[in-house]
């Protein structure tokens, strides 16, 4: 799933002017998982805490750049805590949250410290989990606070030529629907 990317490019003119931090906030959505063996919905909320601080987001992506995946889910495990994924009653920690601002809205980029689920992992024939560390979260989120977004539940990070790519274990990301930004 080379359509995830950690590390966002740089938009150019005024959508590349700094906006305030948003967190503390909260998103709901419905997950939509496919494979061979069928389809199903959950519901999911993503909190964010905070976002990573500049200096966290760089030392990650370097380490994954000159160390590979391992080094980067060693020293993802390390980060601060930035947030929480909860689906079914279970949460799994946020350690890397990067929100891009653009005219049309924003893109929040999240990389969880554990897979949360193997989609299709018990069926004969799967490939092994071995190396699928992370899960990874990608909103397009308008002004409004409504969006859209994919998910990678387990994936493996590596080098790409335009910086880390993700490979989702699932192989199509997990697509995430009608996202709503909580009003509290």
């Amino acid at each position: 799933m080379a359509g995830i990317v950690l590390a966002s490019t740089l938009v150019a003119g005024v959508a590349a002017q700094s906006r305030k931090q948003t967190a503390p906030e909260v998103f709901n959505a419905r997950a939509s998982v496919g494979a061979a063996a069928g389809r199903g919905d959950a519901y999911v909320t993503i909190r964010v805490d905070r976002y990573s601080a500049k200096k966290d987001i760089d030392k990650l992506e370097s380490t994954l750049k000159t160390g590979g995946s391992a080094a980067f889910v060693e020293a993802l495990k390390g980060a601060p805590v930035a947030g929480g994924f909860e689906v079914g009653g279970r949460t799994v920690s946020i350690r890397y949250a990067k929100e891009v601002t653009a005219e049309k809205g924003r893109t929040i980029t999240l990389v969880l410290d554990t897979p949360v689920y193997f989609v299709g992992g018990g069926v004969p024939g799967a490939k092994p989990r071995e190396g699928f560390d992370v899960a990874i979260v990608q909103l397009q989120m308008d002004p409004a606070g409504v969006g859209e977004g994919k998910m990678a539940v387990a994936a493996k990070v590596k080098p790409g030529p335009d910086g880390p790519d993700v490979e989702a274990y699932e192989g199509e990301p997990v697509k995430l629907l009608s996202v709503m930004r909580k009003i509290s």
